[in-house]
């Protein structure tokens, strides 16, 4: 199915009850489960690469690096939603050179796409790597070389990201080009269609690039960040740069806060309005500890910047951001509230934009939890990854979260015609019958009657009119 595009209105007939979104709620958190127990180092991701992915159908995707042979490899773990169970950890990888810390992202018919770099000689090629499972075969696809320079210069740390409704996939990492230069952020698509096309390059100026994220939107939007002196200035700071409905746009300088040092390890998703949410840390000279900063563009342009990291002074580093399909956004990161071990730090943005009271998840006295990232599922569950040393050695951990369901305004039934702006019509539904003319589609563009909690799309029969519906409890 080709991409869709927010255009209405639409009529349907809809039984259900319109709800409001909720506002910063409490969420109701599991037991922290211990994923890894070899007694070697296993680690995820950078938080901006995203370490955690999950499904429509719900199940729960972590990949990261491990370090119990050598050289390291890949290793992954699925949750079963359908059976509320965690299968066996799997090695994916049996490169003769080290595998670092991987990307992971999910498309809308469940295929799951991973990519890591290698940096050190291998016979197979130095670079970044992409994988892929099959939902439809069930079987892991071949390790693919998907850019290596020819002079061998770095390639590093990939982000991945998957288009909503289209199967394509965005991988961004940065690395010295042929001309072993200043390093640059580079991007390569895979279409599911055409398969992979040619890298490119993102960033533009002539100065060190790192630590990338990438996030990606309906339409073919993507947006991705990274740290770099790109608009000049002694220290590295947040830039973003977007695509929209085809289009590159010039590279945005995002952290440009008054007396602003050093920003590090920004992290980007895109909300279901087609807002992009970026987070990072860093400090300014007003302030002797790191906080947590986040910064939003939509149609109005870049808002101001929130310091979303509470008032009390300690360390904060390395946040993750998520979207649902309610329209919250969610944020993790490592914080020293609780003493001189980092904690996991959670927070909530509801949809009127007010961002929650930071939360600590964890007590640890002994190890720091490292790089945590967050994914959000279609129903109301909030997901979490992450890995520290408090079993002895670096171990994966994972831990869910439910978000309340919104309150009930009104319940009865009404002609509904949903407005032609790009954001979802949020709907706590009994039924749902369409209209003559107007078909009812699951992410992947099947036919669907009946209606579990996530998003949906309702489209014309001729294609050209589509709208977002979000379904939540």
């Amino acid at each position: 199915m080709g991409r869709m595009r927010p255009v209405g209105p639409i009529g349907l007939i809809l039984f259900c009850a319109l709800v409001a979104a909720a506002s910063a709620a409490e969420v109701t958190w599991d037991s922290i489960i211990q994923l890894t127990t070899n007694p070697s180092s296993q680690v995820t991701g950078y938080s901006s690469q995203h370490s955690i992915a999950v499904d429509g159908a719900g199940d729960v995707h972590i990949a990261w690096m491990d370090q119990r042979t050598v050289p390291y490899q890949i290793w992954y773990r699925r949750h079963d939603a359908g059976t509320s169970t965690w299968l066996a950890e799997t090695t994916l990888t049996t490169q003769q050179a080290n595998c670092f810390r991987p990307g992971i992202a999910c498309d809308n018919a469940g295929n799951v796409h991973i990519a890591w770099h290698v940096g050190t000689w291998n016979p197979l090629g130095v670079g970044i790597w992409a994988k892929r499972y099959n939902a439809g075969t069930h079987h892991w696809r071949a390790d693919t070389l998907i850019d290596s320079t020819s002079t061998s210069n770095p390639q590093l740390y990939p982000s991945v990201a998957c288009a909503p409704g289209t199967g394509d996939v965005a991988v961004v990492w940065y690395g010295s080009p042929d001309t072993g230069m200043n390093s640059q952020v580079f991007l390569r698509e895979r279409h599911a269609t055409t398969g992979w096309d040619t890298a490119m390059q993102v960033s533009e100026a002539s100065v060190s690039h790192d630590q990338v994220s990438v996030a990606a939107g309906t339409n073919g939007d993507l947006a991705a960040v990274w740290v770099g002196k790109d608009f000049g200035g002694d220290y590295n700071q947040v830039c973003c740069r977007r695509r929209v409905a085809g289009t590159w746009q010039g590279v945005e300088l995002v952290s440009d806060m008054p007396l602003a040092l050093s920003q590090y390890a920004p992290s980007v998703a895109f909300d279901l309005e087609g807002a992009v949410h970026a987070v990072w840390y860093g400090r300014t000279l007003n302030n002797f500890y790191f906080s947590v900063f986040h910064r939003m563009y939509d149609a109005g342009g870049w808002s101001s910047i929130d310091s979303i990291g509470g008032t009390r002074q300690y360390q904060q580093q390395y946040p993750s951001i998520a979207c649902d399909g309610a329209g919250r956004c969610h944020a993790v990161w490592c914080s020293q509230a609780g003493g001189s071990n980092f904690q996991l730090v959670y927070v909530q943005r509801d949809t009127d934009g007010v961002w929650s009271t930071p939360m600590v998840l964890t007590g640890l006295d002994s190890g720091d939890v490292s790089h945590p990232s967050i994914a959000c599922d279609a129903d109301s569950g909030v997901h979490v990854v992450w890995y520290d040393a408090s079993s002895g050695n670096p171990d994966v951990y994972y831990l869910r979260g439910t978000v309340p369901g919104a309150g009930v305004l009104e319940t009865r039934p009404l002609s509904f015609v949903p407005d032609p702006a790009p954001g979802p019509t949020i709907l706590r539904c009994c039924s749902l019958r369409p209209q003559s003319g107007m078909m009812l589609l699951d992410p992947c563009g099947r036919s669907v009657t009946d209606l579990k909690p996530g998003v949906y799309f309702a489209r014309s029969s001729d294609g050209e009119r589509v709208r977002r519906l979000a379904i939540v409890r």
